[in-house]
This record gives structure tokens, sequence and C-alpha cells, in this order.
């Protein structure tokens, strides 16, 4: 038998799941587990004026890149 140590802080972890497991709520709706925040951010294009989102440090659109280019 394999037995592994598992940190006070884990074990309250996998209770709380357990516990959204048994009563068929989804732990993601719950507010367990933390949500990513997403990178994008909308954009003006200065060159067309279309709004788009990007990770990317530009203050031009794909579209007005390539016609740089």
């Amino acid at each position: 038998m394999v037995m592994t140590m598992v940190k006070d802080e884990e074990k309250g972890f996998d209770g709380k799941i357990k516990a959204m497991i048994s009563s068929k709520a989804c732990a993601c709706q719950t507010g367990i587990l933390e949500k990513k925040k997403s990178g994008l951010r909308y954009v003006n294009c200065k060159g067309c004026g279309k709004l788009f989102k990007t990770d990317r440090d530009t203050e031009y659109c794909m579209d007005c890149e390539k016609k740089m280019k």
C-alpha cells in the first residue's frame, strides 16, 4: 500500500470539492475555483478605427499592420 502525505489545506479543498460533487453543484459555479483574468484588452485601431481585442502591445489591427509592411 502506498501512503502519501497530504497538506491540511489540500484536505480542506478536497473536502469542498467532494461536497460539491455530492450535491450535484459545479465547482466553477460555486466560487471555489478561482477564475483567471484575461490578458485581453480592447483597442481602437489608429488606422481604420476598428474596435478589437488583443493581448499584444499594439495600436493597429492585424489588417492595418499587414498594409503597413
